[in-house]
């Protein structure tokens, strides 16, 4: 009997990437890390990678630390997003009040998300990809903003941008250049690609 589904270490606690593993049928052990991602940040700021270079880093960081004490066979799937402003890069923010700046700041511009995505077979990396959906905030208006804080309060703390997609959040774009699971933080199409090129679910 072919198999579809195959079971995954998530090297991370995202609700979210868990979410678009499980509906696609895979089973998912979440193993979030340790990991000083603001030292990492600054370790690769000061060699001169790129933000995109930065996101495969982290990902390939969480990745080898949930690798510890696994079997041969095992798959371990981690991934990083940072939000690229013409080059500047944008944290989660700490407070309603920072993500209300970070909004004011990305209002009526397009901006990146640098979307990671490594595997890991055993102790060794087998995969990485990167994803870079385009996405443009409208110039929504201050009344908007601060309902839209109210609304959706201390939940967007967790996200880079300060806007859940899947959510209230878009309403806050006029255009979105990607696919809906890269901006969640995970390019789901070409890891399941790669799962079925490694035999991991049925061809």
């Amino acid at each position: 009997m072919m198999s579809f589904s195959t079971s995954l270490i998530l090297a991370s606690g995202s609700s979210a990437r868990r979410m678009l593993l499980e509906n696609a049928g895979l089973t998912v052990q979440a193993r979030p890390v340790d990991l000083d991602e603001e030292a990492l940040r600054r370790s690769c700021e000061a060699q001169g990678h790129t933000l995109s270079q930065t996101a495969i880093a982290l990902a390939d960081a969480k990745a080898n630390l949930a690798t510890r004490d696994v079997g041969f066979d095992d798959l371990t799937v981690a991934a990083d997003q940072i939000l690229d402003l013409g080059g500047v890069f944008f944290a989660k923010p700490g407070s309603v009040d920072e993500a209300a700046e970070h909004l004011r700041r990305l209002r009526g511009r397009t901006h990146v998300l640098r979307t990671a995505v490594v595997l890991y077979k055993g102790g060794e990396k087998v995969w990485e990809h990167l994803a870079s959906p385009h996405l443009t905030m409208r110039d929504f208006s201050e009344a908007f903003l601060q309902a839209y804080l109210e609304c959706e309060g201390t939940a967007i703390l967790s996200c880079v941008g300060a806007y859940r997609l899947e959510g209230l959040g878009i309403q806050l774009f006029s255009a979105v250049d990607g696919a809906q699971d890269a901006v969640m933080g995970l390019p789901l199409l070409p890891l399941l690609e790669e799962l079925r090129r490694l035999g991991a679910i049925a061809g």
